[in-house]
């Protein structure tokens, strides 16, 4: 039970923190550049370095890569060198609930990286992040497949091989009927979907969680507006469209598709093999959402050479966790300036 001076403190940090401007503009500037049919493409950075396009998932909104200067993903790419794009999602709408997968890795995925290697006269590196590095990943197999590879392939907490007894997601998943599930609901809600997740981790994301908040009583605005970033970022999610999230559910959790060589979009199959280009494969050692033998068996399905780390901490700490910044995107630049 917290004690009467913590929940002190925790009332004065809210009064604080009711006070911070709600939507703070975003930490790096950005260009929107392009449209594709379901995503703006945002470019950060000079036009003239290296192209590196983020795949974010399709489940949360991208601002837990740009939360705040010290911990930016995004700032960390652009003041390493390279021109950052990044798919920023629309969301789909009632009319738009047929979308599945292949819309998204055959259409945006590939237009995207095609306005790209027109502009910059060179294919860029694609960096794909939780769902979106299984975008990716598709993306980079069948790129590869028709000879039209990227420079390189990213992956960070990546469910790649979802057999394993540890992963959550997957046995929640075994017995859910989700093509039943959206004829009933139609898009998933991004609400809906903040409440499962949140009740995955109930204590952490919690009591532990504002235990933290009020120990930021004496911390300046930079610190609790990070803080408030990032709850606005956990329960903000966007709605999804009904057809690829039961697409994905069913394909990578309930059927381990990829893993297995046996995933197909619009009749082509997926074949990690054809990855023939350098692949970083990143996963944290405490991730709930993508446990460990979830991420690192890539090496083993690509046709490539693939460079393995695993970094202490959590799933959200591969992002913005201090010890990832030290080491996780120094490393990760070093290996993209050599990876052509």
């Amino acid at each position: 039970m917290a004690t009467k001076n913590a929940q002190a403190d925790l009332q004065t940090v809210l009064k604080r923190a009711a006070r911070l401007e709600r939507a703070p503009a975003p930490v790096t500037p950005s260009t929107s550049v392009t449209e594709t049919d379901n995503a703006a493409l945002q470019r950060y950075g000079s036009a003239d370095n290296p192209p590196v396009l983020i795949v974010y998932s399709l489940v949360n909104r991208p601002a837990i890569l740009d939360l705040s200067e010290q911990r930016s993903v995004i700032g960390a790419l652009v003041r390493g060198g390279f021109s950052v794009y990044l798919l920023a999602w629309h969301p789909p709408g009632m009319a738009r609930r047929y979308l599945g997968l292949g819309d998204y890795i055959l259409g945006d995925i590939a237009d995207a990286t095609a306005w790209i290697e027109r502009t910059h006269q060179t294919r860029p590196h694609l960096l794909g992040i939780c769902q979106g590095g299984v975008l990716a990943l598709c993306h980079a197999a069948l790129a590869g497949a028709a000879e039209r590879p990227v420079a390189s392939v990213t992956t960070l907490a990546t469910p790649v091989d979802t057999a394993s007894a540890d992963d959550q997601l997957a046995q929640l998943a075994r017995n859910i009927d989700f093509s039943g599930l959206i004829s009933a609901t139609g898009n998933i809600t991004g609400q809906g979907l903040a409440s499962f997740f949140a009740g995955l981790k109930p204590f952490a994301l919690g009591p532990q969680r504002y235990g933290a908040l009020a120990g930021l009583v004496d911390a300046d605005d930079e610190a609790l507006e990070t803080f408030m970033r990032m709850e606005r970022w956990m329960y903000d999610g966007p709605d999804l469209a009904g057809q690829a999230f039961a697409e994905f559910a069913e394909a990578i959790y309930q059927r381990n598709a990829l893993a297995r060589d046996e995933l197909v979009l619009q009749g082509q199959p997926v074949r990690l093999a054809d990855i023939k280009v350098p692949v970083f494969n990143a996963w944290a050692e405490h991730d709930h959402l993508v446990p460990p033998a979830a991420a690192s068996g890539l090496d083993q399905l690509v046709g490539g050479p693939c460079t393995n780390m695993a970094l202490p901490g959590g799933h959200l700490g591969l992002f913005i966790g201090a010890g990832a910044h030290r080491s996780l995107y120094p490393r990760l630049m070093d290996w993209l300036r050599n990876s052509r």
